[in-house]
């Protein structure tokens, strides 16, 4: 609680937020490792909970990431913009060994 990131709920009715820690908690994540990378993978549980909340929960963080939106105290890694290069200029580079 309080790290950069976390999710809190308000209150401390633990039956006012059942179904949504059910549904958070019914995957849980392996790290996997595959051609020189690590990802976390996350996994269904065996009993096959419900967990629609839990996917538009991290579907509504994906879609604020990529409007732009970061929390507090994360540094943001900006990826470098590409520059367009038509196909000629792309053919000059490769013969120039750029």
């Amino acid at each position: 609680m309080g790290d950069p990131g976390c999710l809190s709920l308000f209150g401390r009715d633990t039956a006012a937020h059942q179904l949504i820690a059910e549904h958070i908690t019914a995957e849980t994540c392996v790290k996997v490792s595959a051609q020189g990378r690590v990802v976390d993978e996350w996994k269904w549980k065996e009993s096959r909970p419900d967990n629609h909340w839990f996917d538009c929960l991290v579907g509504c963080a994906v879609a604020a990431n990529l409007a732009g939106a970061s929390l507090p105290g994360i540094i943001q890694v900006r990826k470098r913009k590409r520059e367009r290069v038509d196909f000629g200029e792309w053919q000059r580079r490769a013969r120039e060994g750029r």
